[in-house]
């Protein structure tokens, strides 16, 4: 996992090209994980991996509008997994599926797979 604020180094990464499937970007924050909020998707306008990688961080239903605007540019090409966890939680650790579904629902319209 490789933690992201404002901006990201992708030089980092090249120790892990010969060794690693995938990469994960999350929101550097106060936490691990569970911040809540996005990091400037844009940086991954200069992604220098053919790797895919997963997306994460504050990801919920309140970010569909710029995940999908982010999803149509090129640089989200390689993005295969997103990571959705806390933005759905009632409280932490317990998952509200119709947020989850709705979620799902409005990607899969939109033509991105679930």
């Amino acid at each position: 996992m490789f933690s992201v604020k404002n901006q990201f180094d992708f030089s980092v990464l090249e120790p892990y090209e010969s060794v690693c499937d995938y990469y994960l970007f999350d929101t550097k924050g106060k936490e691990p994980g569970g911040n809540g909020y996005t990091f400037n998707w844009n940086i991954f306008k200069k992604y220098p991996s053919n790797k895919s990688y997963f997306l994460s961080g504050g990801i919920g239903p309140e970010t569909l509008e710029a995940l999908l605007l982010f999803l149509k540019r090129p640089e989200s090409d390689l993005c295969c997994t997103l990571d959705i966890n806390s933005k759905f939680e009632t409280v932490s650790g317990f998952k509200d599926l119709k947020k989850i579904k709705d979620f799902q629902y409005q990607l899969k319209i939109n033509g991105y797979g679930v």
